[in-house]
């Protein structure tokens, strides 16, 4: 997996556990959270929406105010979270295992 591809899904990982944690948050806030772009966070809840991840539910009690919006993942969506989590640990894992064997390479050789 080419490091694009990492950073994108990290994120997909990141916005899922937003939605999942605080469905009412609006995109400005979720794009405050995330630290990403609002056109950013616009386009992949957009993505996450068309993969049948997150439904977006508007809802106002009031006509004339402007429609609040509420996230709700999806079974989908839960399923993507667990295999995304499982990707970003083992990623983890193998860079921990890098930086360990590294580290005693070093640490040997000082020796």
């Amino acid at each position: 997996m080419n490091n694009h591809a990492s950073i994108k899904e990290e994120q997909t990982l990141n916005l899922i556990r937003e939605v999942e944690g605080n469905p009412s948050a609006n995109q400005r806030v979720l794009s405050q959270k995330l630290n990403v772009s609002l056109g950013k966070t616009n386009y992949l809840l957009r993505e996450l929406a068309k993969k049948g991840m997150i439904k977006i539910a508007s809802f106002s009690k009031n006509l004339k105010k402007a429609r609040k919006i509420r996230y709700i993942l999806t079974q989908k969506g839960l399923q993507q979270k667990i295999r995304l989590t499982y990707q970003f640990l083992q990623v983890k894992e193998a860079e921990y295992k890098r930086l360990k064997n590294e580290y005693d390479k070093y640490v040997n050789g000082r020796s």
